[in-house]
């Protein structure tokens, strides 16, 4: 069977204490509270990273970090020392509890730092496998997600299930999945319990539908069209019609308020890198994590660590930002090519106003919101040089390829995908 035909989708996320068996290793990922890492955890982690896994500190889109490539022998002792550097619960309930992605733009103690911690340790005493199944309900899939955003909504490109956040006016809000109308609260105990009660409403109407094992609803966005959400804390409270649109990115550079974004290229920090950075900081000197693949420092004398240009995007303008990939051959088992080096040698020749995601296979994990093109590899046809093909698709339709090169002729000339970009924006379908 080709590897095209035998795609397989993971239909779960990996944690500490439920790490994902990949082609190179183990995943371990670490889901960072209150996006919130103290230099003493990112030398644990980059230590972690040269001893035991891959030397490249992984992140996701959702502001997670992971080890990767992990030995099923190192895999007790990553679990000990993350576990002690407080990195991840002591427990595996706590641990597996649903996700709560938080933005990195608040201040200690604000209303949204407030509002975030208020969440997290509900969740886990209320939404847990062991909370849910007292009351007899299954445990929610671990994709499913709640995100903390602030009053400029950045993190509405995240795939959350439901959001919170605190308004200009200083109420809070909730939205829900892809919903573009949300719901004003007066207090952070009134919008926390509402999203509890939908997280719950949630856990119950999708095995109804679909019993386990199953698992047919994964989403809230997937079950909101079938069933009615008619729950008395949001009958309450005010409803607000909108328009959703998705949160534009923070990009490599100082913000207006304060503090400066670090990118990191291709998402993937380079542990020995990393080190080199954080060894001057005090242990307890706070370097937070985004949902965009880059780090957030509140002081500028802490970003100024990050200065290698090899290793560290400091400028919005970097070429580098201009592409995304996913893991990749050799890492990836289904994937077909080396798909971030290439991404990285197309880099200098994709416009400015472009963004091309290369995926190794026809999954595209990872693919970037800000993704303009997508390059998909597919298996040549029997007889070829054994190269792959790369088909160029729009993001929102990548089965329904506009153009198709191979791997080696774009290899040869990198510079052609200037060409191919131009050609496929002028046919833009939507």
């Amino acid at each position: 069977m080709s590897k095209s035909a035998a795609i397989k989708v993971q239909g779960w996320c990996p944690t500490v204490w439920a790490p994902m068996q990949a082609q190179d290793g183990w995943i371990v990922r670490v889901r960072p509270h209150c996006a919130s890492i103290s230099a003493q955890q990112w030398t644990v982690l980059a230590e972690l990273s040269l001893s035991c896994a891959h030397p490249e500190i992984e992140m996701t889109r959702l502001g997670n970090v992971q080890l990767r490539g992990v030995s099923q022998a190192q895999l007790p002792l990553v679990h000990s020392r993350l576990v002690e550097a407080q990195l991840v619960p002591a427990d595996a309930d706590a641990d597996q509890a649903p996700a709560v992605h938080c933005t990195p733009f608040y201040q200690r103690a604000d209303l949204t730092h407030a509002l975030a911690l208020l969440l997290s340790q509900a969740v886990i005493t209320q939404l847990s496998p062991n909370a849910l199944k007292s009351q007899g309900v299954q445990a929610l899939p671990s994709k499913f997600g709640l995100a903390v955003d602030d009053a400029q909504r950045r993190m509405r490109g995240i795939a959350a299930d439901i959001s919170v956040w605190v308004t200009a006016d200083e109420r809070y809000g909730l939205a829900l999945g892809e919903q573009s109308g949300w719901y004003a609260f007066d207090g952070a105990s009134e919008v926390v319990a509402a999203a509890l009660a939908v997280a719950l409403w949630f856990a119950k109407e999708r095995t109804a539908i679909a019993p386990m094992p199953t698992p047919t609803f994964t989403r809230l966005r997937q079950l909101l069209p079938l069933r009615a959400l008619n729950l008395p804390c949001l009958q309450r409270a005010e409803f607000k019609a909108g328009c959703m649109v998705a949160g534009a990115a923070a990009l490599p550079g100082r913000l207006k308020q304060a503090g400066r974004v670090i990118g990191v290229p291709m998402g993937r920090i380079s542990a020995a890198a990393l080190l080199e950075a954080v060894k001057a900081m005090s242990p307890q000197t706070e370097v937070r994590v985004t949902p965009w693949r880059s780090l957030f420092c509140e002081d500028e004398a802490i970003a100024a660590q990050f200065s290698s240009p090899a290793h560290w995007i400091t400028e919005a303008s970097d070429s580098r930002l201009r592409v995304s990939a996913c893991a990749g051959a050799p890492q990836c088992t289904q994937a077909l090519l080396a798909a971030r080096e290439l991404a990285l040698m197309l880099a200098p020749h994709v416009p400015t106003q472009a963004h091309v995601h290369v995926s190794g296979c026809a999954k595209c994990c990872a693919l970037s919101p800000e993704a303009t093109a997508v390059l998909i590899a597919t298996e040549a046809p029997a007889g070829d040089s054994g190269q792959a093909l790369l088909n160029l698709s729009w993001p929102n339709l990548p089965r329904q390829p506009f153009s198709q090169i191979s791997t080696q002729a774009l290899r040869q000339e990198p510079s052609h995908i200037s060409t191919l970009i131009h050609d496929l924006h002028i046919r833009n379908p939507r």
